[in-house]
C-alpha cells in the first residue's frame, strides 16, 4: 500500500469517525460553561418558581425567601403541574402546601404567593409555564419578570420566556441558584453527572424543537 493511499484512509477515518466523536465529547464536557449565564438579574414586580419536578430544597426556598426580604421582587408565582399521577412521593398538591410552608416560615407572606397550574405538554413544562405567564403579564400588566432557576438551566428558561414573551414590553432576567458542583468538577458525581447531562439534552431538545 503506498503511503498517500494510507494517509487517505487516515484522513477519512479522522474525518468520517473520529472527527464527530470529539467534537461530541468536546460539546458534553464543555456543556457546564454555557448552560448557565452570568447575566444580571434585576429586580423585578414578580418572581417565578417553577415546581414540576420536585420539591424545591429548602436552601433554595432560603434563597427565595432572601430576594424577597431584599425587595427583589414584589409577589412570587408557583408553577406546578396539573397532578395526572399517583406514582411519585409527593403530589403536585403536596409540593405547593409544602413549598408555601417553607416560604411563609422564612417570611413571604400568603397572600404574596400564586399558584399557577399548567397541563403536560410535548413542548416541554418550561414551555407551557412561559404561555401562562404571557396571559398573566398581559393581564396584571407587568412591566419585569424574575424566574428562578437552577444554575446550569438559567440559559434554557431565560431563552425560553425571553421569545415567548418578546411581543410584550416586560425585562424578563433570571436568578439562578447556586449548584453543589461546579463546572470542573462535576463529572466526579454521580449527581453532577446526571444533573449535567439531563440539562444538557433538554437544551438540544428545545433547540431541535424550535422552543429556543
Amino acid at each position: 500500500m503506498q503511503v498517500s493511499d494510507l494517509t487517505f484512509r487516515f484522513k477519512l477515518l479522522f474525518l468520517g469517525f473520529l472527527s464527530p466523536v470529539f467534537l461530541t465529547l468536546g460539546l458534553f464536557f464543555s456543556s457546564p460553561y454555557w448552560l448557565g449565564t452570568n447575566d444580571p438579574y434585576l429586580k423585578s414586580d414578580v418572581a417565578v418558581l417553577e415546581m414540576t419536578e420536585d420539591l424545591p430544597t429548602k436552601k433554595h426556598l432560603k434563597n427565595v425567601a432572601t430576594l424577597y426580604t431584599k425587595g427583589d421582587f414584589k409577589k412570587l408565582i408557583l408553577v406546578s403541574r396539573e397532578d395526572k399521577s399517583q406514582n411519585k412521593f409527593f403530589s403536585p398538591v403536596e409540593i405547593d402546601q409544602k413549598t408555601k410552608e417553607i416560604l411563609i416560615s422564612n417570611g413571604i407572606p400568603g397572600t404574596q404567593m400564586q399558584t399557577v397550574i399548567i397541563s403536560t405538554s410535548k413542548m416541554g413544562d418550561t414551555d407551557e409555564a412561559s404561555k401562562n405567564l404571557l396571559k398573566i403579564a398581559v393581564s396584571d400588566n407587568l412591566g419585569s419578570i424574575l424566574l428562578l432557576t437552577r444554575e446550569f438551566e438559567k440559559r434554557r428558561v431565560l431563552k425560553i420566556y425571553k421569545k415567548t414573551l418578546t411581543s410584550l414590553p416586560v425585562k424578563v432576567t433570571a436568578y439562578g441558584f447556586p449548584s453543589e458542583v461546579s463546572a470542573s468538577n462535576w463529572f466526579l458525581s454521580e449527581s453532577g453527572v446526571k444533573e449535567i447531562s439531563v440539562e444538557l439534552v433538554r437544551y438540544i431538545y428545545s433547540y431541535t424543537r424550535g422552543i429556543l
